[in-house]
């Protein structure tokens, strides 16, 4: 005979939590409401705090954190550098405990690479536009451009240089906020639909592809890294060849392919790889820029309005 609680959920009526005696060490839910042994509540998952949280309690959270951050950063950096399709073979087969989340990790490189972009070119442009003979060449082509401007009856603004100076830092700031978002939208589906072309007849599923691109581009953001800081043209000749052979070896471990077909797909899948991450990156800054100047950070009218006439 089935009990009151069990006829109860049957019917669908909600059932109460059953009385338990407050001496059995029991606790109740802060969420649910729900009595139960233990650290976690065996109905809905919540952990079961106390009511009234001490400062040890959120260093102990916070320690746990930086920890298990750091615990699964050591063991995600070292397999994607240096093991080719091992994540993505991890992921698939459901070892993840250890490892950083395919969309985290791509998140992070994707934004270290993008403030790495940032910080080279704020650094030329500061090299361009702080050099006193340059300013000043600067600021007399600008004054004769609103001259010219102003005798044609053209309203049109035209920029200070401090005024190009910010517009290029907010749309920087822009694209490492958006940039890592888009590429991720973009890139990485397109890369996994390649693949899932590129292998329609071995059973694979279209997420098993998605989590191959997400950790093969997190790999290639990761060694473009040290080359666009240096800007060194040795460091990008070894950062491409370096690519090449790694998603060979990436592509032999996780879709098991040898022989011919092997490399004849490894060598479609680069360029494929570099046809989408350039127009990738084109769509991250024009993305950017249409955010920044929605916002007017960026006015619309100033492209393309200085033509100076020479005499």
């Amino acid at each position: 005979m089935e009990n009151s609680t069990e006829v109860a959920a049957s019917e669908g009526r909600s059932v109460d939590p059953p009385a338990i005696d407050d001496r059995s060490g029991f606790r109740s839910c802060p969420d649910c409401g729900w009595s139960g042994a233990g650290n976690y509540c065996a109905n809905c998952g919540e952990e079961m705090e106390p009511r009234v949280l001490r400062i040890r309690h959120y260093v102990r959270d916070v320690l746990q954190e930086l920890l298990s951050f750091d615990s699964k950063f050591l063991h995600s950096i070292p397999a994607l550098l240096f093991r080719p399709g091992f994540l993505a073979t991890e992921f698939v087969a459901g070892r993840r405990k250890r490892y950083l989340s395919p969309l985290r990790l791509h998140i992070i490189v994707a934004i270290l690479l993008f403030l790495s972009i940032s910080h080279v070119m704020r650094a030329r442009m500061e090299v361009q536009l702080d050099t006193v003979n340059k300013r000043e060449n600067i600021d007399s082509l600008l004054t004769v451009a609103r001259q010219q401007n102003a005798a044609r009856g053209d309203t049109t603004h035209i920029p200070t240089v401090s005024e190009i100076k910010q517009s290029s830092e907010t749309i920087d700031g822009m694209v490492t906020d958006v940039g890592p978002y888009v590429l991720l939208l973009t890139s990485t589906p397109a890369f996994a639909l390649f693949l899932a072309l590129l292998y329609r007849r071995r059973k694979k599923f279209s997420v098993e592809h998605l989590m191959f691109s997400l950790y093969f581009f997190s790999f290639a953001y990761l060694i473009l890294i040290p080359a666009i800081l240096w800007m060194h043209s040795i460091l990008f000749l070894i950062s491409g060849i370096w690519l090449c052979v790694y998603l060979y070896f990436a592509i032999r471990r996780f879709y098991e392919d040898r022989g011919v077909a092997l490399v004849l797909r490894s060598f479609a899948g680069i360029i494929s790889c570099a046809f989408i991450g350039i127009l990738a990156f084109g769509l991250s800054y024009l993305v950017s820029y249409g955010i920044a100047a929605a916002f007017g950070a960026v006015p619309f009218d100033t492209h393309g309005a200085i033509h100076i006439n020479v005499k």
